[in-house]
């Protein structure tokens, strides 16, 4: 990514993946405006919130906060390369023609643990069981 500090690096990463300000507010569990605020840059996300937002957008830490440029010159220079989450340009998953609550549901899904994945998916089948 070419964005030069981490609000940049949010914003796009919610546009590429097509969710609001207000759908990620409400999966880290904050106002709409405290999350404006890590976009414009006024203030960061806690190591917590960083976490779940990597999470949410399938990238890795070190790619939200922009040090995969640090990882390929480390790797140019002969050192061993760390390795990291698969890029979001290799990513071909789109989220196309989804309501709010859908594209939400995928944002909390995302960041779930696996533990939480498989509840939700349980209940889900379950749900689906029923007359």
């Amino acid at each position: 990514m070419s964005q030069n500090n981490i609000g940049d690096r949010l914003r796009a990463l919610r546009e590429k993946c097509g969710y609001t300000q207000q759908h990620l507010a409400n999966v880290l569990n904050i106002d709409r405006s405290t999350y404006s605020y890590y976009e414009s840059g006024k203030t960061t996300p806690d190591i917590s919130s960083l976490v779940v937002l990597a999470n949410v957008f399938s990238v890795s830490l070190e790619e939200l906060l922009g040090q995969e440029s640090l990882l390929s010159s480390v790797h140019d220079s002969g050192a061993p390369q760390k390795h990291t989450s698969k890029k979001m340009a290799d990513n071909n998953s789109h989220i196309y023609d989804l309501k709010k609550d859908e594209l939400q549901l995928i944002a909390f899904f995302r960041a779930a643990t696996p533990e939480q994945k498989a509840k939700i998916l349980q209940i889900i089948s379950n749900l689906n069981d029923l007359p």
